[in-house]
């Protein structure tokens, strides 16, 4: 017979769909000791003219042994069995088929004796093709075949007899093989299927996330530019006061489309105190906070901090020094210790905060005299 080709280390799935056939279950192993019930019961009933202490012994010993098989398989939950035990219960397997046919006598000899352990020899090499191993199956048949015929001569039976007593497991271990080459590949259908399904929840949420975040642009565009687009079109002549706010608006709005790490109602608020009294405010965002929805609900993420300490510097700027300078804003490339750098160039000095991913702070200050002072924090830093 020719066996599904499987790797060595195949990978299975979890527990909801990685064992199709439910070995290891409860309910089999409830099976299998009813069977094993009818298995002692119909061999003393076979082997009642049986007198001989040593071929009752050695039915005991492969009795034993195909329970050793079983457990092994019981034991074992997963969809593949791996090789050293596949291994193991198919030699025990056909040790118990020779240790109980070799022990059989011709004197007290019936065909019956030899049915409960060829049954059992058929119910174990089933399961190990339902485990992914039907090559196994097939030599450990096959080599009890062989070993029963040689018992068959030994006890007087003739090798015919004593082969054909195993005869009837092919036709089970042919369906179980049938069964398990087209089972087999399932566990690999689920999961393409589940990762398909993974794929296309993640490409649906990404979608509507994005038509979110679209509408949300929209509506702030909307908001903001409708009524300045509504005078222009009514031919409003705008004072310097309202041209300032038209400028204001704009930068504002290109903000939240360059930079939406930084997009927050205080960081909006602050830059726009800033920029109304002179001072040019650049936020710049490089995708280093990733996903800045489930950041923002985090009060002790790095981009919270970062939102604050911004707030803050820009909070710190004092009237009366802010009719020029520069304030830049950058979220750096993901990957990197530090998330932010903000760069406060305002009057007489500049300031040079960082912000790393581990929370920490550095601040670089440069004072009038030119004299650099650096230090670190472990949180957010009161401006000075």
């Amino acid at each position: 017979m020719i066996s599904h080709p499987l790797p060595d280390d195949a990978i299975d799935l979890d527990e909801t769909t990685g064992n199709l056939f439910g070995l290891g279950s409860p309910l089999l192993i409830r099976a299998l000791l009813i069977f094993a019930i009818i298995y002692v019961a119909v061999m003393i009933g076979a082997g009642w003219e049986i007198r001989s202490v040593a071929t009752w012994v050695a039915l005991a010993a492969g009795f034993a042994l195909f329970v050793a098989a079983a457990s092994l398989l019981m034991r074992y939950g997963r969809s593949t069995l791996p090789l050293r035990t596949a291994l193991a219960v198919t030699v025990l397997t056909v040790a118990g088929v020779t240790t109980s046919f070799w022990s059989l006598s011709l004197d007290t000899y019936v065909t019956l004796q030899t049915t409960p352990v060829t049954s059992a020899m058929t119910i174990i090499l089933a399961m190990v093709v339902l485990y992914r191993r039907p090559s196994f199956a097939w030599i450990g048949a096959l080599c009890s075949t062989g070993l029963a015929a040689i018992g068959g001569e030994m006890i007087g039976i003739g090798y015919v007899v004593g082969a054909g007593n195993t005869m009837f497991c092919y036709p089970v271990l042919v369906l179980a093989t049938l069964f398990g080459l087209m089972a087999i590949p399932m566990p690999d259908r689920l999961r393409s299927l589940r990762e398909q399904a993974f794929a296309q929840a993640a490409e649906e949420a990404a979608t509507a996330a994005s038509a979110s975040e679209r509408r949300r642009q929209l509506e702030r565009l909307d908001a903001g530019a409708r009524p300045i687009l509504e005078q222009i079109a009514a031919g409003h002549e705008f004072l310097p006061e309202e041209a300032l706010d038209v400028r204001l608006t704009e930068a504002q709005l290109r903000d939240t489309i360059r930079a939406p790490g930084w997009d927050a109602p205080e960081v909006g608020e602050s830059v726009w105190a800033v920029r109304r009294r002179g001072v040019s405010v650049r936020l710049l965002d490089d995708g280093g906070l990733g996903d800045h929805a489930s950041d923002a609900l985090d009060e002790h993420s790095p981009g919270s901090l970062a939102r604050r300490i911004l707030v803050e510097e820009l909070t710190a700027i004092e009237p009366a020094m802010a009719d020029q300078g520069s304030v830049t804003a950058r979220i750096l490339p993901s990957g990197r210790d530090m998330v932010a750098s903000i760069v406060v160039d305002v009057g007489l000095r500049m300031r040079r905060v960082e912000i790393h991913r581990d929370g920490s702070v550095a601040v670089d200050v440069t004072p009038v005299d030119d004299v650099d002072t650096t230090g670190t924090a472990a949180g957010p830093v009161a401006p000075t």
